[in-house]
């Protein structure tokens, strides 16, 4: 017979490391087994499962017993989190801290982590911070004199900071200091007299910059910085450049002294706020050598300005509107690529003062900057009406209607129910494309009256407690009985669909100003912006038959995105109580949580009061199948005006949506699965629409 082949040669044997397999799903972990130790607990029960945990910190130079507030969810290691990450490196200037820690950020509270991963949402660790003390720690008296300065020494000196920075030698710091910008109140020419510091600068650079004449960068109204910049007042303008040559003084000796200068959190807010203006303008201003202008009979001399991120700003604009899907693009496209090309004397932050603070990068943390944003965009296309232009940050409940669209800031509560809408997405703390509503004018700004959300009270006590009250273990033992745990087995297999979005109503509020009325809306001048109460009409069946169902968005109810967990779904301990229903099971629920029980009547929910208590019940809403689902049920909770916590159960198993909703203190869990619906939304193609 033929010789067999011979078998190929065994390889050589590799060492391969083990990796540990995670603990297996199935629960119980096995058939006879009837508790568990403490690290079988954590093997099995917490594994993969994020814990919650909260801080408080006194505010600094303020009253004793007021804190601010901040919550943590998972690791830092983690690669997943709640967090939607910003869009484009321009977005991140809305926050002083956007890649580093919610305590490290100027702003309260951090808008680093304001927007959660769904559209509409906010994140554990904002809504906890809103919770906190809106006190400042006091100011320092300001003491010694600021010298009178010139304009061109000012700009001069500002030139000189940004090419070489400050003098390297303690006394030609010191001498400069104060022979041009200070008086100096100490003696340093006598045998035994106080030697120079950096220290004592930046204490007297402090005390100058508390002065109350000098702008409170910290306040809304004054943090679109071009006002103060390009302001037709000579003396506003002046008096900026000399409060930011103070500033950046301060700022460059802060960083020159490294970790020995005084700690940041010792500088009053105010003071803090100077010197995040002055990093902004280091970052994105550069003054250019002055040139010979010939005047009449004379040479004058001219300063200009280069803004070395100005593309970058542009393309971040663009971005923005295409997202959005905004409806008149070709024109602004052709705003953004020709118009300084047609004109070159033209320039895009010459339009108008949000334009100027958009495209030259000049732009403070906190929530003006989604306004100024959107602001810039409105400026970049001629056909939006006069009221749309110079929206103020300060207003919140604000959106519009723009030909067949409508819009809404991230803390308008239709951005936040619809947000979960399809075809609706969410950047730099706007939410859109929403549905259009026949109640508005095709172009058409709109102010929605919302109450506060009927919510518990997040005190000192329970947010040191918050890691106790959301274990996935439960109180510390020395054994876990098996029978206090529960597989949750959320039923999405069989999903509502008979619930559909019918139209978006709006009906003038009685709250509106004497006088201002729909009737106004018909004089071509500029209209007034009318406070509407919002509604939404589904379609929806109930008792076998099909009927529209009107829900008021009565209250401002934030939405929490949960924390995606891993290795689940994990177990739910027993004293964590919860009540699941399907979306359309809601018809029949009323004052769920807070206000008392579930059968009240409707005049029940007139008594608004806030409740510190503990969440008794959860209240598990299963909106699993088309979006609308979803919505509904977000409407839901505005009408009643409970927050909930919105979870993705391909990304954060029920069990650990409901422990984040008792950390909150939350009555209300939303249940969705995005990936199981396929829902067509429109692709915008670039390139054809700047055809049109």
């Amino acid at each position: 017979p033929p010789e067999a082949p011979s078998s190929p040669p065994s390889p050589v044997p590799q060492f391969v490391p083990q990796i540990e397999a995670p603990p297996p799903k199935r629960w119980p972990p096995s058939r006879y087994q009837t508790d568990l130790s403490e690290q079988e607990a954590h093997d099995y029960i917490a594994h993969g499962a994020p814990k919650f945990r909260g801080e408080l910190r006194e505010i600094s130079n303020g009253p004793r017993g007021h804190f601010h507030f901040f919550a943590f969810a998972g690791e830092e290691w983690d690669e997943v989190t709640d967090t939607a990450p910003f869009q484009s490196d321009s977005f991140g200037d809305m926050s002083s801290a956007p890649e580093g820690k919610q305590t490290d950020a100027l702003e309260r509270p951090a808008m680093g982590h304001a927007f959660g991963i769904y559209p509409g949402t906010i994140t554990l660790a904002y809504y906890v911070a809103g919770f906190g003390s809106e006190l400042k720690g006091s100011e320092i008296v300001a003491r010694g004199k600021v010298r009178k300065l010139t304009m061109l020494y000012v700009l001069d000196r500002l030139r000189q900071l940004q090419v070489k920075g400050i003098e390297e030698d303690i006394m030609d710091l010191h001498n400069h200091l104060y022979e041009f910008l200070l008086h100096d109140n100490h003696k340093y020419d006598h045998p035994g007299g106080i030697e120079p510091s950096l220290d004592s600068q930046i204490a007297n650079l402090v005390a100058s910059l508390c002065r109350p004449s000098w702008v409170d960068f910290s306040l809304p109204q004054h943090q679109t910085v071009a006002q103060f910049l390009n302001s037709p007042d000579p003396a506003v303008s002046n008096s900026f450049f000399h409060q930011l040559l103070l500033s950046i003084e301060l700022y460059l000796r802060t960083k020159s002294r490294g970790l020995h200068s005084k700690p940041l959190t010792d500088i009053p807010e105010k003071i803090r706020w100077d010197l995040m203006l002055a990093q902004r303008w280091l970052e994105n201003v550069e003054i250019e050598p002055p040139r010979k202008v010939k005047g009449r009979g004379e040479q004058k001399s001219s300063v200009g300005f280069r803004f070395p991120n100005k593309k970058n700003q542009i393309e971040a604009l663009r971005n923005f509107a295409w997202t959005l899907k905004w409806p008149n693009m070709p024109e602004v496209e052709d705003v953004l690529e020709y118009s300084e090309e047609e004109d070159p004397e033209e320039f895009l932050e010459d339009r108008s003062t949000n334009c100027m603070s958009w495209f030259t990068g000049l732009l403070l943390p906190g929530k003006s900057m989604p306004f100024i944003l959107m602001n810039a965009l409105v400026d970049c296309d001629g056909e939006p009406p006069v009221e749309f232009h110079n929206l103020h940050q300060s207003v919140s409940n604000i959106g519009f209607q723009y030909r067949g669209c409508t819009y809404w800031s991230w803390e308008c509560i239709i951005g936040k129910v619809l947000g979960a809408a399809s075809g609706v997405t969410q950047i730099a703390g706007w939410v859109g494309p929403c549905s259009a509503s026949a109640d508005l004018d095709r172009s058409e700004m709109a102010l929605i009256n919302q109450e506060p959300p009927r919510c518990n009270r997040l005190t000192p006590s329970a947010i040191r407690n918050m890691a106790s009250n959301s274990d996935p273990i439960g109180p510390q033992q020395e054994s876990y009985l098996i029978a206090d745990y529960q597989l949750l087995t959320p039923s999405s297999e069989d999903p509502v669909d008979s619930i559909r979005i019918e139209r978006l109503n709006f009906t003038p509020a009685p709250s509106n100003p004497k006088g201002v009325h729909r009737k106004a809306l018909e004089e071509p001048e500029k209209k007034p912006i009318i406070i509407f109460n919002a509604s939404i009409t589904f379609a929806i069946t109930v008792d076998k038959r099909a009927r529209s169902w009107k829900v008021s968005l009565r209250h401002d109810t934030p939405f929490i995105a949960a924390y995606p967990c891993q290795n689940g779904p994990h177990v739910l301990f027993v004293d964590y109580q919860h009540q699941k229903v399907r979306v359309d099971e809601l018809v029949d629920i009323q004052n769920w949580g807070t206000s008392g029980g579930k059968d009240s009547d409707l005049e029940d929910s007139e008594d608004e009061v806030e409740d510190e208590g503990d969440v008794e019940e959860v209240l598990v809403i299963e909106a699993f199948g088309v979006p609308d689902n979803e919505v509904f049920a977000r409407a839901w909770c505005s009408f009643w005006g409970l927050p909930s916590v919105t979870a993705d159960i391909s990304k954060t198993c029920m069990a650990c949506a409901i422990r984040e909703a008792y950390a909150a203190l939350v009555s209300v869990v939303i249940l969705v699965d995005r990936g199981s619906v396929d829902v067509e939304v429109e692709e915008v193609d670039r390139m054809m629409e700047n055809l049109l």
